[in-house]
């Protein structure tokens, strides 16, 4: 990539605060594995993308729904196909800075963002990002909304952050709300922008209006001794 493209593809990003010196090497430089590609994963894909993060790892083995097709990266013509190859084949078009790739065995990732169907596939990936020792968001949408929790290294876990709700799949709106504040709080992690670095927050979305709080580790969580 020329001097010229680079500080082209970067340009928005070093107005933000934080950004401008070490924060655009490190989006730069950033191998983000996302955990689902379904109507969530879908408008954060496509921001990360278009932010110029380094590389991102695609996990997903379902194919496309009919609920997928207003979801920014499936087209009507999709449904039935596999998920994960229409949306690097989307994801490749949007930006050709950015490289992206299946999600394997051996991905050595620097951050992990989860916008997994269920609550379980959630948990169990959050947890094996804090083993990793890698920063890592969750978004969740339940009856209300939605949630988003930032998690940085030896932050409280998922488990100590979330919330009890009636998990569902959001679709249009919401979906993208909560998707594109997901794909916010993951750049401002990589980035080493985020506010209270050292410590995680939870981002509840209740009829389209954000609230967000720190968290807190719960009594007797295991989190406080890895």
């Amino acid at each position: 990539m020329s001097d010229a493209d680079a500080e082209a593809r970067f340009a928005g990003q070093a107005l933000l605060p934080g950004f401008a010196d070490a924060g655009l090497p490190r989006l730069r430089d950033a191998r983000v594995h996302v955990v689902g590609a379904g109507p969530v994963a879908a408008p954060a894909l496509l921001y990360l993308a278009r932010a110029g993060v380094g590389t991102l790892y695609l996990d997903d083995g379902a194919d496309v729904e009919p609920g997928d097709s207003g979801a920014w990266l499936y087209a009507p013509a999709q449904v039935g196909q596999s998920r994960l190859l229409a949306a690097l084949e989307v994801l490749r078009a949007a930006s050709c800075t950015v490289e992206v790739r299946p999600a394997a065995s051996d991905t050595s990732a620097t951050a992990t963002l989860i916008c997994a169907r269920s609550e379980g596939v959630a948990r169990t990936s959050a947890e094996r990002a804090r083993l990793a020792g890698l920063p890592h968001v969750v978004a969740l949408g339940d009856a209300g909304g939605g949630e988003v929790i930032s998690i940085p290294i030896g932050a409280p876990c998922f488990a100590c952050a979330s919330r009890p709700g009636a998990r569902v799949q959001p679709r249009g709106g919401a979906a993208a709300a909560i998707g594109t504040l997901a794909a916010l709080e993951l750049l401002l992690l990589v980035a080493g922008a985020a506010p209270g670095q050292e410590r995680g927050r939870r981002i509840a979305l209740v009829e389209g209006r954000p609230g967000a709080e720190a968290t807190a580790r719960r009594p007797g969580c295991g989190c406080r001794l890895f």
